[in-house]
């Protein structure tokens, strides 16, 4: 295992150790899993849309759900075969203080993806064939774990998935914001995920994932670069675990698969 900090004439347990080397991961994962797509920044100006005018109070039952919007949304989705761009994810804790994350990130249908965490911290997140690794260099962790319907950021489940099954659940609208078309997501019944979603298009290319979640948190994440059905390389979705832990990374692998 490797080796941590230790305070002079302490033998910590290796229980402990690995607690404690698993702490940031599973913090960050809600960041990631639960929309996982990102919070407000303070620097950031978004149209306004209803995320922004607090139609966060408005409940499924008084949404009317446009059957066009959807037909709409799962075309544009589908058509997304490989996506690749960069990301800036931000969200504002409980006291109030904004935390941005940004990286990249690479699509591929179906149900692949790699989503690079590199500021402020260096981490990533990969699913293929059933799995889906958690890499966290600075700790020279891996965790493996099963790949479910869940266990994704939802951008991801939009973009890699079968978008028609996956909007089946959600009352969907439409608004136009100039050059900006806002799709809004809310689940027909209650979901521990979110309670609203957006999805942003500007001039038909995806351009940002914004979500107020259960808690009434705000997260929003913002794409650039977007670059749509290009080739991407394979290699991207399948870690080498192998030289991985020649390099002294701890495999814990927890799929069962």
């Amino acid at each position: 295992m490797s080796s941590l900090h230790h305070r002079p004439g302490i033998n910590y347990p290796d229980k402990f150790i690995y607690m404690i080397k698993t702490t940031r991961l599973f913090t960050v994962l809600p960041m990631v899993f639960a929309m996982s797509m990102p919070t407000w920044s303070a620097q950031h100006k978004p149209v306004q849309s209803p995320l922004l005018a607090g139609a966060e109070s408005t409940t499924p039952a008084n949404m009317k759900h446009d059957m066009n919007a959807v037909g709409e949304l799962a075309k544009k989705l589908q058509a997304m075969n490989t996506v690749s761009a960069n990301f800036s994810q931000s969200t504002i804790d409980k006291s109030g203080r904004p935390k941005v994350e940004k990286g990249s990130m690479q699509l591929k249908r179906p149900n692949q993806f790699r989503w690079n965490i590199t500021s402020p911290f260096n981490q990533e997140i990969i699913a293929k064939g059933g799995k889906l690794w958690m890499l966290d260099p600075d700790f020279k962790q891996v965790v493996i774990k099963k790949q479910n319907n869940q266990s994704g950021p939802t951008a991801v489940q939009l973009l890699s998935g079968d978008a028609s099954e996956f909007l089946t659940e959600y009352a969907v609208t439409r608004m136009n914001y100039g050059p900006e078309v806002v799709y809004t997501l809310r689940p027909h019944k209650a979901s521990d995920l979110f309670e609203m979603l957006e999805i942003h298009f500007s001039r038909n290319e995806i351009s940002a994932i914004s979500i107020v979640d259960s808690l009434g948190g705000k997260r929003r994440v913002d794409f650039t670069q977007v670059d749509l059905n290009q080739p991407v390389d394979g290699k991207l979705f399948e870690p080498d675990v192998k030289t991985l832990e020649k390099a002294g990374f701890d495999i814990i692998d927890e799929s069962g698969v």
